[in-house]
C-alpha cells in the first residue's frame, strides 16, 4: 500500500501533474542526491579552509537541482495516466500507486535520451 506524502494538505486545487510532483518530491529528493556528494563534503570539510566545504555544497545543490528538474516532464506525463480512483487517492492523501515510480524512471530515461 502506498505511503501518504508527509504533511499532505488534502484536496488542494492544483493540477494532477502538480499534485503528483508534490507527492513524489520526498522520494525524488532521495533519488536525486548522489552518493558521492557526501564524500565530497567530508573531504572538502577536512581541510582548513571553509571554501572546500562551500564548493561541495554548491556542487551538491546544483547536481540535486538538475536531477530533480529531469523528473518534471516525466512526472507530468505519467500523472495523466492515473485512473480516477488513483487521482482521488492523490488528492485526498497524497498517495501515488506502486507502479508510478518505476514508470517515471523509464519515462525519465527516455526523456533524457531524447535531449541528446
Amino acid at each position: 500500500m502506498p505511503t501518504p506524502a508527509p504533511e499532505w494538505i488534502p484536496n488542494q486545487q492544483l493540477t494532477i501533474g502538480r499534485l503528483a510532483w508534490l507527492a513524489a518530491r520526498p522520494v525524488l529528493l532521495r533519488r536525486s542526491h548522489p552518493w558521492w556528494v557526501t564524500l565530497l563534503r567530508v573531504l572538502g570539510s577536512s581541510g582548513r579552509s571553509a571554501s572546500g566545504s562551500g564548493m561541495a555544497h554548491d556542487v551538491s545543490t546544483e547536481v540535486t537541482s538538475d536531477r530533480m528538474a529531469s523528473y518534471s516532464v516525466p512526472i507530468d506525463r505519467i500523472a495523466e495516466r492515473l485512473s480516477s480512483a488513483e487521482v482521488v487517492a492523490l488528492r485526498e492523501h497524497g498517495t501515488l500507486p506502486d507502479w508510478f515510480f518505476p514508470v517515471v524512471e523509464q519515462e525519465r530515461k527516455a526523456f533524457l535520451r531524447s535531449l541528446k
